[in-house]
């Protein structure tokens, strides 16, 4: 009994850690860009949205974001910023 409680605990503390692949974090590293290059607020709003889906669920953005809401692009940059900072700690 003791064992099993023992190998149960163990199995609680390992934790899968998913180390993003090449592809993924060049497509991630494009919409960035396109995000940046783009002029217009609201479509870098939708570009950020995809971005955030597109990304692992731990390093997800938390902030529901809307072409209606009240992010500047400075918000956005940071964001961007942000996302990027994560993708080289996988390199």
């Amino acid at each position: 009994m003791l064992e099993e409680q023992q190998e149960q605990q163990k199995k609680k503390m390992t934790t899968t850690v998913k180390i993003p692949s090449s592809s993924y974090q060049n497509t991630i590293s494009e919409l960035i860009e396109d995000c940046k290059n783009e002029p217009n607020k609201d479509k870098r709003i939708e570009i950020l949205n995809r971005i955030n889906s597109n990304l692992l669920k731990p390093d997800q953005l938390k902030m529901t974001l809307s072409p209606t809401s009240q992010l500047t692009n400075n918000h956005i940059d940071k964001a961007l910023c942000n996302i990027e900072e994560k993708l080289l700690l996988f390199q």
